[in-house]
């Protein structure tokens, strides 16, 4: 049964890595202290209100820093960030916090950071949580968006590599 576990597992993840997702970067600042992540399980909810569904492996680093700051920023990545989503996905050499000093930042109105160069900055509070298997869901109440330069390609995820979106 194990085996059986493991090859649905792999082939769910295989599944998975077929279907082409946005890259993100999810930055959170506060009295937890300041920690970012790129993440493609970002998805929309509903737009009234607006609201955003995050899903992040509960033994990830930032759960308890987001947990206790809520207010984050979603950072959709054009095709020129593939560093930024490489940085932030630990794929570098790269400490938590010198992730933040090889690029451009900017703070929303409550202060979350914006990557400078990104195709959107989504910038909200978690407001609940849900817990199954391996993964928390986050829902986020968005209070601030803005969309950039709407004729630059996304950055994607597909098959386990960056892609562009011409």
């Amino acid at each position: 049964m194990t085996d059986s576990i493991h090859t649905l597992k792999q082939l769910f993840r295989d599944a998975m890595a077929s279907a082409a997702a946005g890259v993100h970067v999810i930055t959170t600042d506060g009295a937890a202290g300041r920690y970012g992540i790129t993440m493609t399980a970002v998805t929309s909810v509903t737009d009234e209100p607006p609201t955003i569904m995050l899903c992040i492996n509960r033994e990830a680093a930032i759960v308890p820093i987001l947990l206790k700051n809520c207010d984050l920023c979603i950072n959709t990545l054009s095709d020129g960030q593939q560093d930024i989503a490489e940085h932030f996905a630990g794929m570098t050499n790269l400490s938590p916090e010198e992730r933040f000093e090889y690029h451009i930042w900017h703070r929303g109105q409550t202060g979350q950071l914006e990557v400078e160069g990104a195709l959107a900055h989504l910038h909200g509070c978690v407001i609940e949580k849900h817990e199954i298997g391996t993964h928390y869901i986050f829902y986020v109440h968005l209070n601030e968006i803005k969309v950039a330069d709407t004729t630059l390609p996304a950055l994607l995820y597909f098959r386990r590599q960056f892609k562009y979106l011409a």
